[in-house]
């Protein structure tokens, strides 16, 4: 109990309690006009699980981790904005560097990531929110776990308002995988990432396909981009292709008549890579380790580091390559596969890695059962004809690629992969649904927009 006190049995429950009661007013006047809002308060108490969860398995599994060491960097920030407003003032907007350290004393405590950039982003940015919860661990991971839901509900959002027939299991998809809702709940830089990516795609969609809330829109996806650049830079890169392909096709579905979209594809491929690639120069340094001979050497590196005897019996093997695209293309089936499906139960050698074990046997299975339905090479007669749809499917597989390949043990695949697996079980529902409506009950509303 080292990590807690009367502050979290006070202010835990004390958070808990209003934050539920808030939300259960907010979903039931909602759920008259939307009843995907059936699932708001169930999501919301599924990210609570996780968030609260995870802090127990950090204090009395784990022997500490990341998301400790957060809260008290962020807790010496906040005594020292206390003891010392200026100094709090003057670190807080600097970048991390080891001098940051000089400013922190005995009664402020000193934090441990003042020389990690993206971990010092991280630490400030739950500064305010450990204020918030009252120097609470567990209320400040109460608080921190709701306000990253708002970011995965409107991705929820947007796919339903795609297929309002799929509410459950596209909440199935984004509110309740285990593995997802528990690694991405607590504070983590995985929390950030994903619900930052949910924001992105919802200014997407409302960019793209509503058109709607544009400034709004802009706003809120400069800050969600920011936050990504700022502690996960790759997850930008596993997403500009999947962005790229819904930028190409939504200028398809404009365009009237068979000879112009032939003549619109070169063009439209042209301009959508091009604009991939000025977005990577307009990123400029901030992705300078993530270009292609980069990531080729560091999943190298990565694959050779998991024979050291440090991940003896947490680590997994895709086989020899070297850093040629070609070697590193011949890993694409094992790298997607362990990815998105390990580690198996017979690989697991822990509880935790266990649970994880379970779920990954049952996305298997589902997999298995929709290839089968659609014949495998079926699959993508579905997936091309929805601008949504592809980019979920092709921004899943290709992350998940990404992370097989340079992943090297299964304790980090199961937080690195949390970005993909949403999208991928989505986009397997979704599949296997117009699979179904179009066999059984002729072109859905959803099939009418595909043509």
């Amino acid at each position: 109990m080292e990590h807690y006190s009367l502050l979290d049995l006070v202010f835990g429950p004390l958070y808990l309690i209003l934050i539920l009661a808030m939300a259960n007013i907010y979903a039931k006047k909602k759920v008259l006009v939307n009843s995907e809002y059936k699932y708001f308060v169930k999501g919301l108490i599924a990210k609570l699980i996780g968030g609260i969860g995870l802090a127990f398995v950090y204090t009395f599994y784990y022997p500490g981790g990341d998301t400790l060491q957060y809260f008290y960097d962020s807790l010496a920030f906040q005594k020292l904005m206390f003891v010392d407003f200026d100094s709090f003032t003057y670190v807080f907007f600097r970048k991390a560097d080891i001098t940051n350290f000089l400013y922190f004393n005995s009664e402020t405590g000193f934090p441990a990531y003042c020389r990690d950039p993206k971990a010092w982003f991280v630490v400030k940015c739950c500064v305010f929110i450990v204020g918030i919860g009252m120097h609470s661990y567990l209320a400040t991971t109460i608080i921190f776990a709701t306000l990253s839901f708002f970011g995965i509900w409107k991705l929820y959002l947007v796919f339903v308002n795609e297929f309002p027939s799929l509410k459950k299991e596209l909440a199935v998809s984004f509110l309740f995988i285990p593995s997802v809702f528990f690694w991405g709940s607590g504070l983590l830089k995985d929390t950030f990432t994903f619900s930052a990516l949910g924001y992105i795609v919802w200014c997407l969609y409302n960019f793209l396909v509503l058109r709607k809330d544009i400034l709004k829109s802009i706003v809120i996806l400069i800050l969600a981009v920011t936050v990504i650049l700022s502690i996960k830079p790759y997850i930008l890169v596993g997403l500009l292709p999947a962005v790229i392909i819904w930028i190409i096709k939504s200028f398809m579905k404009k365009i009237k008549g068979a000879v112009l979209k032939t003549a619109a594809v070169p063009i439209l491929i042209i301009f959508g890579f091009g604009f991939g690639y000025l977005f990577m120069i307009m990123l400029g340094e901030a992705l300078q380790e993530y270009k292609l001979d980069s990531i080729l050497d560091k999943a190298v590196v990565n694959q050779r580091d998991l024979k050291s005897d440090y991940h003896k019996g947490n680590a997994f093997d895709i086989g020899e390559f070297d850093a040629s695209v070609g070697s590193v293309l011949s890993k694409f089936p094992i790298a997607t596969f362990s990815a998105i499906f390990r580690p198996l139960i017979i690989e697991t050698n822990n509880l935790v890695m266990f649970i994880s074990g379970i779920e990954n046997l049952l996305i298997l299975i589902f997999t298995i059962r929709v290839l089968i339905k659609v014949k495998v090479f079926g699959l993508f007669r579905y997936v091309f004809k929805n601008e949504l749809l592809a980019f979920s499917f092709v921004f899943a597989i290709l992350f998940a690629f990404s992370v097989g390949l340079s992943t090297s043990n299964f304790g980090s695949l199961v937080r690195y992969k949390i970005p993909c697996m949403p999208f991928f079980v989505a986009s397997l529902y979704i599949i296997s649904y117009l699979k179904d409506k179009s066999e059984n009950l002729g072109f859905s509303n959803e099939e009418r927009k595909l043509e």
